[in-house]
């Protein structure tokens, strides 16, 4: 495996079917079909019919319906994922805050060799910063 510019070995990768791979081999497989039963005339008055047109326009419009519902749906989990992480961002930051007020008001109270309140919150407060980046 050959090195990648950031250090890291650098994995192949490896080919995945696609959904519009398989939709390209079987409308590939169905012509074939159709073309070794049928004569095109037949064909063309198969597919010019009312009838499979009005087919394929509710499978198209159910796709794009189904398509649109998927997404909102991983919108919304994502915008939930990141209001969270929003929220436990805007805690951590008000509680450096009330430590650093702490540490401006009330550093001559302390006790020298001992620490106080405020430095102990100070190392969990850089902790928890630290498990969060």
């Amino acid at each position: 495996m050959a090195a990648a510019p950031g250090g890291s070995t650098r994995r192949s990768r490896r080919s995945r079917v696609r959904v519009g791979d398989i939709v390209i081999v079987l409308l590939v497989c169905v012509s074939a079909v159709l073309l070794y039963n049928y004569s095109l005339a037949d064909i063309f008055a198969l597919v010019y019919h009312p009838v499979p047109g009005l087919i394929a326009l509710v499978m198209i419009a159910e796709f794009l319906w189904l398509k649109s519902g998927d997404r909102t749906r991983v919108y919304r989990l994502e915008i939930d994922k990141l209001r969270g992480q929003r929220r436990r961002d805007e805690d951590l930051l008000k509680r450096a805050r009330e430590i650093i007020d702490q540490a401006i008001v009330y550093p001559e109270s302390e006790e020298k060799g001992r620490p106080g309140d405020w430095q102990t919150r100070a190392r969990d407060a850089v902790k928890d910063i630290d498990e969060r980046m």
